[in-house]
């Protein structure tokens, strides 16, 4: 092929005699318009390059309709303008098809991610919970794991919510299952049972361990108080700890978890009213 290009006024940094570059793709940086505004018409050269080697220009083709058509096997003298019409409002309506099916996938994993969970605290629902203890009651015994069942009652919600309404309510729950989730993580189990009660599971840890968790519970709960509208909310909560035993149901270890819960409320009332009297 021969390319004319006009002479160069600065020395080449390859080879050759400083009239040319030494790269094989400068001659398609000069235009025939560049050519004739840079040298006159007696300096044009001539020299042969070879571009047999060099990529040929690939352009994107625009997406037509013609081309769909032709997908979907329609000859080319048919597709007329009602055709082409009829094959836009199909692809309009297909990808509106396509984005409801994704955000049709997006909600199912969030369902899935969230199947089991209470809504009102985040926490395990009461059938996931007691499902989990029914399954670990079946092997109860039959392996070397130690398994304590604790119950945690917020004693004064109720004051709570006559003195700042429900909304707050709701808040202090989720409260305090976050700062509960900090000391009880998996693969500990965490539920909600409803009410005032939290409930949780927690595996080779003995009544000793699971005391000291549920004392540092009580101290970041009274350390991080919930504010609400500018205001601390005190919450006192109460544990039942209880360890399972060979024999054991789900619903005999929650209710004796819940008797434990219930003997640590009446010794801190009793203490509670002897402080008055300087006992």
């Amino acid at each position: 092929m021969k390319v004319t290009r006009p002479p160069s006024t600065i020395p080449s940094m390859g080879g050759g005699d400083g009239r040319y570059s030494s790269n094989p793709y400068a001659a398609f940086a000069y235009g025939k318009d560049a050519a004739r505004r840079r040298s006159r018409n007696d300096q044009h050269h001539e020299v042969d390059i070879d571009t047999r080697d060099l990529p040929d220009p690939v352009e994107d083709t625009p997406f037509h309709t013609p081309d769909m058509a032709h997908v979907l096997g329609i000859p080319d003298e048919q597709v007329t303008p009602a055709v082409e019409q009829a094959i836009g409002r199909l692809m309009v309506r297909i990808n509106g098809l396509s984005e409801n099916l994704s955000n049709l996938k997006k909600h199912h994993a969030h369902l899935a991610r969230s199947e089991g969970r209470d809504p009102f605290t985040g926490a395990l629902s009461r059938p996931s919970f007691m499902q989990i203890l029914e399954n670990e009651m079946t092997i109860q015994g039959t392996d070397r794991t130690m398994r304590m069942l604790v119950v945690c009652e917020l004693a004064n919600i109720e004051e709570i919510l006559q003195l700042y309404g429900q909304e707050c309510k709701d808040g202090l729950f989720r409260h305090v299952h976050r700062t509960m989730a900090e000391f009880i993580m998996s693969p500990h189990q965490l539920g909600y049972l409803g009410c005032n009660d939290f409930v949780a599971l927690l595996y080779n840890v003995d009544k000793n361990d699971t005391r000291q968790r549920a004392d540092a519970i009580v101290r970041q709960i009274n350390r991080h108080p919930y504010s609400h509208n500018g205001k601390f909310v005190t919450v006192h909560p109460v544990f039942g700890i209880y360890e399972v035993r060979n024999g054991d149901s789900a619903q005999s270890a929650l209710n004796a978890a819940d008797f434990a819960l219930r003997a640590e409320k009446q010794t801190r009332l009793a203490q509670l009213e002897r402080i008055p009297y300087g006992i």
